[in-house]
């Protein structure tokens, strides 16, 4: 074979891209949430049917605001509910 046909570009399936932290996006799934707030997946169904979590309206799957969680963590209340 021919080497003149081959590019020198570095193949894409051997770079990592590294993932995004979680602290980085806008919006938390239900998973990311419990993961921001160290507590367990029911914990943050317990917080959303207490009503001091309320998912964004309008979505398929419930997703919070990063403004939102970090304004719960910021109010000082426990999250063993």
């Amino acid at each position: 074979m021919n080497s003149e046909n081959f590019s020198t570009a570095p193949i894409a399936a051997g770079v990592v891209q590294p993932t995004p932290s979680p602290l980085e996006t806008l919006t938390f799934s239900v998973t990311e949430t419990a993961r921001v707030l160290g507590v367990s997946l029911p914990t943050v169904y317990r917080l959303i049917a207490r009503r001091l979590l309320r998912p964004l309206p309008g979505l398929r799957h419930k997703r919070h605001s990063k403004r939102q969680v970090l304004a719960y963590i910021n109010s000082g209340q426990s999250p063993s509910v």
